[in-house]
């Protein structure tokens, strides 16, 4: 019988209040995409709840974690309304706090996606701010633009290792993020910068074995583009590389 890998993926985690997704319905949910390619790569997903108390379930069962973006956000919001990731969620930045802690500590791949990314980042001791108005549109909601069609263009670090596993220097992706890494934390290289202004859009670390975190949504150019194909095969491939070690 073939060993089955599972992988924990965060949730989104609101309490009900008037501007979330269902108002007076207090929600724990993920979106489908992630956990549609999880189950494509023949791992087993695993929905890690986040609990009111704090407490977090027991995470010695699961090979991997996937750090999901955030639960929804209107395109109306200012960035001035915008709060830091420990004044979103609470109970949401302590159940990932914890987890991120635990995936680095025992070495287990790890990736993080858009408030994923930045969530590491922070746990890492790197900052954030909100981003200025440019040139650039990091926000395709405003230009009513879905997540599977792309907006802006990607540099990536020819010496770090995801060009390794895409084999590419300039690559299309989307984008919605209203705030931005800006130091990177501890043992973290920059991946891929966004070309025109020059935004931090994935990093990587030089000390874990497999750890990435990415501004944009990887997940949702999954069926259209090869190379974030090729890149959650490599994930795969860590994951199993990782149990038999």
């Amino acid at each position: 019988m073939n060993k089955l890998y599972t992988i924990g993926i965060t949730v989104h985690a609101d309490d009900g209040e008037e501007d979330a997704l269902y108002p007076q319905h207090p929600l724990l949910y993920v979106e489908r995409d992630i956990v549609e390619i999880i189950h494509h790569l023949g791992l087993v997903p695993y929905l890690i709840p986040v609990f009111r108390d704090g407490s977090i379930p027991i995470l010695d069962h699961l090979d991997g974690f996937i750090i999901t973006g955030g639960g929804y956000l209107s395109p109306h919001l200012n960035n001035d309304d915008l709060g830091k990731l420990e004044a979103t969620s609470k109970d949401r930045y302590i159940t990932e706090k914890k987890i991120i802690q635990y995936a680095i500590m025992q070495d287990l791949p790890l990736i993080g996606i858009c408030r994923g990314a930045q969530m590491i980042n922070e746990v890492l001791g790197g900052s954030l701010k909100n981003i200025t108005n440019g040139d650039i549109e990091h926000f395709q909601e405003r230009k009513m633009l879905s997540l599977d069609k792309t907006i802006h263009d990607i540099e990536i670090n020819s010496e770090s290792n995801l060009f390794n596993i895409i084999n590419k220097k300039i690559l299309p992706v989307n984008s919605l993020h209203r705030q931005q890494m800006t130091d990177l934390g501890n043992d973290l290289m920059i991946s891929a910068l966004s070309k025109e202004d020059k935004i931090i859009e994935a990093f990587e670390s030089v000390k874990h074995r497999f750890l990435f975190g990415f501004q944009f949504h990887p997940e949702k150019l999954w069926n259209t583009h090869q190379v974030w194909q090729d890149f959650f095969k490599a994930f795969a491939e860590a994951v199993q590389i990782n149990k038999t070690n």
